[in-house]
Parts: C-alpha cells; sequence; structure tokens
C-alpha cells in the first residue's frame, strides 16, 4: 500500500488519494494552492492535516 511521509509520520494512503497528493504537489510547486487539509490514517487512528508548500513531504510508491 502507498504511503505518505508527513512531519516524520507515515500515514497509510489509497492509490487514489497518492495519485491526487501528487498532482497537490505539483500545483504547490507552480504556485496554484496554498494548502489543503487531508485525513489520513496511522495506527488506526484518524489525523486531520493541514498541508502547506515547503512542509517536507514523500510520497512512498
Amino acid at each position: 500500500m502507498p504511503s505518505l511521509i508527513f512531519n516524520g509520520v507515515t500515514y497509510g494512503i489509497s492509490p487514489t488519494r497518492f495519485e491526487a497528493t501528487r498532482e497537490l504537489l505539483s500545483r504547490f510547486a507552480e504556485g496554484h494552492t496554498i494548502g489543503v487539509t487531508m485525513s489520513l490514517t496511522h495506527g488506526g487512528a484518524r489525523h486531520h492535516l493541514y498541508i502547506t508548500p515547503g512542509v517536507p513531504i514523500t510520497l512512498v510508491e
């Protein structure tokens, strides 16, 4: 299963959301968006994250 590493925490992410996140990071790089709220799971708990440009994010396929 793909995952996203944000602030040192690895979150499970669906393949569909993975592709949407890849597109979001491209929009950040192009300066077309200022942030997004995402709901992801870690350790069975749901976390609501606000992701903004410049925050380190790693996508793991």
